[in-house]
């Protein structure tokens, strides 16, 4: 992590082939490297060798920064098999270099996910949910482990998945989702409380999807929601809309139900 002159072929470009090398490209007489420089090198000390951080004064290495095309300064590129996969420049928040970190670079576990969410992918979700627990138990904190698991449990379970939403939330990516899948949740909870329920017309058909959903008949709970925002779209403070926008966020953009009801409902509601 020397700040002197360093052989870049080598403790760049080589040592990339065998972990990931962060480059904090900088100068002694830049403001904003001075306030990068501090947290990126708290980041490395805690990354436990899992990259190395390497910062070249631009003063020294003209030459290797105008290679990589540094215009401005901090920029931070990272190198993995000799070749820039990412980068960024500025002085970034500590926890915004730490999600750019976490997501250009993934640990043992983030790995793990990714071979649960690929079963999943395939309709094998018993195993993934069974992995993803296991996950959990290891890491409790892991926020895209617990946003999954949460979405598989929301049906079946929705006090842990509400739980596991709460662990979800303080990852920037997952918020917008675990805001609609927590409104989702409270409809569902609904089911158990029907004299919450406005008194209308709608209201069996509010219920009966609501048991639909609570039975796995996503599709005719859809049809149902839909046809409550075509009576009534504002009954329960238009929760059949908030429901189907639910199962919607559920199931994911690509899911044969997502595409055959998601233009009904859009044209439900105008």
């Amino acid at each position: 992590m020397s700040e002197a002159l360093i052989n870049f072929d080598v403790e760049v470009l080589q040592k990339s082939k065998d972990l990931p090398v962060v480059v904090d490209f900088w100068a002694p007489w830049c403001g904003p490297c001075q306030v990068l420089g501090p947290t990126i090198e708290k980041l490395a000390g805690e990354a436990e060798g899992k990259w190395q951080l390497v910062k070249v004064n631009v003063d020294n290495h003209q030459q290797e920064a105008a290679a990589y095309n540094v215009r401005g300064i901090p920029a931070v590129k990272l190198f993995i098999d000799g070749e820039v996969k990412a980068e960024f420049s500025g002085a970034l928040p500590e926890q915004q270099i730490r999600e750019w970190l976490e997501k250009q670079i993934p640990s043992e576990i983030d790995k793990e996910i990714e071979v649960q969410l690929s079963l999943l992918k395939e309709g094998n979700s018993e195993k993934a949910e069974i992995g993803l627990k296991k996950i959990i138990s290891k890491d409790p904190t892991n926020a895209k482990a617990a946003f999954y698991l949460a979405k598989m449990l929301l049906i079946k379970d929705t006090k842990t998945a509400k739980v596991l939403f709460a662990v979800a939330e303080k990852k920037s990516e997952f918020i917008g989702e675990v805001i609609t899948l927590n409104r989702f949740a409270e409809i569902l909870e609904l089911h158990n409380q029907p004299e919450q329920l406005e008194e209308a017309p709608v209201k069996p058909i509010f219920i009966a999807a609501l048991s639909s959903v609570l039975n796995g008949n996503l599709s005719d709970a859809l049809e149902q929601f839909i046809d409550i925002i075509l009576k009534n779209k504002a009954y329960q403070k238009e929760a059949a809309r908030e429901a189907c926008i639910g199962i919607f966020v559920m199931l994911g953009t690509q899911h044969e139900l997502t595409k055959k009801y998601r233009k009904r409902f859009d044209m439900a509601l105008y």
